[in-house]
């Protein structure tokens, strides 16, 4: 006969089993029906507010490190754009150089009104990279959607948490590159063809409305990085490996000329500059390593080429694995180890099965090319950083269900027992992820983030995505404040040293770039040399080595413990 106890657990597993599949099934069909209006004030509210942490914390101090060199490629495109050139910079497309194009614009705009008022003027780094800011935040809400749909309400406002706090987001929402872009179109195309599918046999026009909405989308996505294959996971899914009759109803011609005439349409309005010959000429030079001087990445100290053509080999096949070990707070980790044993050990009941599925797919089919590819960076990662919060937040409310059970076995009344379970969830998966971002905004750079199983080496395991640059601009300034007149200098970043050597007003310094064929320490050597521990190469490693042995150090930019940039004067 079982006791009261047993029968009162019993009562409470059953009825938070309920409560859960309610919640998790209805926010989807809710979602379905109307993106918007079924969506109720409190969870609007909700969402709002995650936004604007997120977007917080994007853009606290944004211009606290002075431009990389990709960032100050994309400036001498927008001075282009200015005067209608839009095949500068070529091998990226368009959309966030017409977005920083605006942003900077409308920042001289504000800083001529603004007149003497320094602490209102916008500096360049921020104007630059603040589309990113912005759509990076921005993301909670597409993200939102899709969580919703696939896990219900609890998943997704965890995962929406965790990508506004989420240092991994972060650090890559406050640069100036096209990843940001990309992975908020790639997910507002993933959620709008989900919901087309979704919708009732007998709304039609709705549904192709839909997928129209999806196609601009997804022309968006290709328009802000020529990454197409992300188009291709969406059509795998629906028509292959997560078919389902019950959501999955035929596009139908109609559907499908509706959807691939507004991916057109976009990708024509917003990057018109792919229709160019000038532009192809410049990617078949860029895909044919023509307009590349270098070659390497340092991994743990170990240099490796870091080149397409080496593919399978390049950078290691570990490469994205140990990023997510010792870049991500370990909360988070734990949090996502539950997530993925979840979704891999079991199935799921439907609707949440198709979740399960989506998960399973998109690690899948993310990790293997990506570790096979021979060329690496950490910013590719960003497009992988939804699917790994969406699974971490999975994994934190199965944590959270059974710190329910474990309470409630105690004797605890079991609606204390559940608050108490997400009140300790919530305290450990968010809050404490949003303190350690907060801590690295405050105090260094979110690039700069290990946790504690790196061993405190901070720029130790990837110093090129890690350093970015950092440092740079201070360096160059302590060499444009002391060099004489016509001096020269050497580094590997010829494009940065440009434009601060313009902005502290020293034309006259001579910039040559270290890793080129014709340079030589031997004869003719420059004044002052800029080293940069991410900015090692094969091609500049035996004339780093003799600097580094020979020259006297008179600048370190430092942060913390990472010296990421060092001024070396001729002896």
């Amino acid at each position: 006969m079982p006791t009261d106890d047993f029968l009162d657990f019993e009562r409470m597993r059953t009825v938070d089993h309920l409560e859960a599949e309610i919640a998790e099934y209805r926010p989807g069909v809710e979602v379905a029906r109307s993106l918007f209006g079924r969506v109720d004030r409190k969870r609007l509210v909700i969402i709002a507010i995650v936004v604007v942490v997120g977007f917080g914390a994007r853009v606290y101090r944004l211009d606290a490190a002075g431009l990389a060199e990709d960032e100050a490629n994309k400036i001498f495109a927008l001075r282009a754009y200015a005067h209608g050139d839009f095949t500068v910079n070529g091998e990226h497309p368009m959309l966030m150089k017409l977005m920083c194009y605006a942003s900077v614009r409308a920042a001289g705009i504000w800083n001529a009104a603004a007149g003497s008022m320094t602490r209102l003027a916008v500096t360049e780094e921020t104007a630059l990279r603040l589309p990113n800011a912005l759509f990076g935040a921005l993301t909670v809400i597409p993200l939102f959607l899709l969580a919703a749909a696939l896990f219900g309400d609890k998943v997704a406002l965890i995962t929406a948490a965790m990508w506004a706090t989420g240092l991994n987001a972060i650090w890559f929402n406050r640069i100036a590159k096209e990843d940001t872009l990309l992975v908020f179109f790639m997910l507002c195309g993933y959620c709008l063809y989900g919901y087309a599918k979704r919708r009732p046999a007998t709304d039609a026009r709705g549904a192709h409305r839909l997928y129209a909405l999806s196609g601009a989308a997804f022309g968006l996505m290709l328009a802000s990085k020529y990454f197409p294959h992300f188009l291709g996971l969406n059509f795998v899914f629906y028509t292959m490996i997560g078919y389902d009759s019950r959501d999955n109803r035929p596009v139908g011609r109609r559907g499908w000329a509706c959807f691939f005439a507004a991916l057109a349409g976009a990708l024509v309005v917003v990057n018109p500059a792919l229709f160019l010959p000038q532009t192809w000429r410049y990617l078949w030079r860029y895909v044919n390593e023509e307009l590349l001087t270098h070659h390497g990445y340092l991994v743990m100290d170990r240099l490796y080429i870091n080149d397409m053509a080496q593919t399978p080999g390049g950078n290691p096949w570990y490469f994205y694995l140990l990023s997510v070990g010792v870049k991500m707070p370990l909360p988070l980790l734990v949090a996502l180890i539950a997530g993925l044993i979840e979704i891999f050990r079991h199935r799921g009941f439907y609707p949440n099965s198709r979740g399960y599925l989506f998960l399973r797919m998109m690690l899948i089919f993310w990790l293997l090319p990506m570790s096979v590819v021979g060329t690496k960076f950490l910013r590719y990662s960003l497009s992988l950083m939804p699917i790994l919060y969406l699974s971490a937040a999975v994994g934190a409310v199965v944590v959270a269900r059974w710190l329910t059970r474990v309470i409630a076995k105690a004797g605890i009344d079991w609606r204390f027992a559940r608050r108490s379970a997400w009140a300790l969830v919530g305290a450990v998966f968010v809050a404490l992820p949003a303190v350690s971002a907060a801590r690295a905004l405050a105090t260094s750079q979110p690039g700069l983030f290990v946790n504690e199983l790196a061993g405190n080496r901070v720029g130790y395991f990837f110093p090129h995505d890690e350093f970015y640059d950092l440092g740079a601009r201070e360096s160059i300034k302590y060499i444009a404040d002391t060099a004489p007149t016509g001096a020269r200098m050497a580094s590997e970043i010829p494009g940065v040293v440009e434009y601060y050597l313009d902005r502290f007003r020293r034309p006259d310094v001579r910039s040559e770039i270290l890793s080129q064929p014709k340079f030589s320490l031997s004869a003719g050597r420059p004044d002052y040399v800029l080293l940069q521990r991410g900015r090692v190469y094969v091609e500049n490693l035996a004339s780093t080595e003799e600097i580094e042995a020979n020259w006297q150090v008179v600048q370190s930019s430092t942060y913390g413990s990472a010296t990421t940039a060092r001024v070396y004067r001729a002896p």
